[in-house]
């Protein structure tokens, strides 16, 4: 297989700014990408190698739309591996006053079982933060 990794994907923001908020409280980084010929596009950076698009909710409709056919606020569904512990990921939406819609529990990822929480954004988009097991 010639794939290597996964290098970005897009979400729609119903409020862009409100969304850009949320991921930068959560330790992000928040960085506008300069696009030649383009609008620049607000990204979520989740390490050198890898980012989230956020594309606002008027962008299907400028000149040039190059993305997904219907595009729509809170149709993602996409996991995170957590660097830290279970604890941590915890303890940080609880001081951020986000509410868990589950976990954390047991999940199979993409290199098996972790531990996972999840918890949507603004955009009801479910997000999940998973841990493997550092012993492994």
């Amino acid at each position: 297989m010639g794939i290597k990794a996964i290098d970005h994907w897009v979400i729609v923001a119903g409020d862009l700014q409100r969304t850009l908020d949320f991921y930068q409280r959560l330790g992000f980084t928040i960085a506008w990408e300069k696009r030649p010929g383009r609008p620049d596009m607000a990204t979520i950076r989740i390490n050198p190698a890898q980012k989230i698009n956020v594309h606002g909710p008027e962008a299907p409709a400028r000149p040039g739309y190059l993305g997904a056919r219907q595009p729509t606020p809170g149709g993602a569904d996409f996991c995170l591996e957590w660097e830290g512990t279970v604890e941590e990921v915890v303890a940080l939406l609880k001081r951020q006053g986000i509410v868990a819609e589950a976990g954390p529990g047991p999940r199979t990822c993409a290199r098996g079982v972790s531990t996972s929480v999840y918890f949507r954004d603004p955009d009801d988009n479910l997000v999940e933060f998973t841990v493997y097991d550092r012993r492994i």
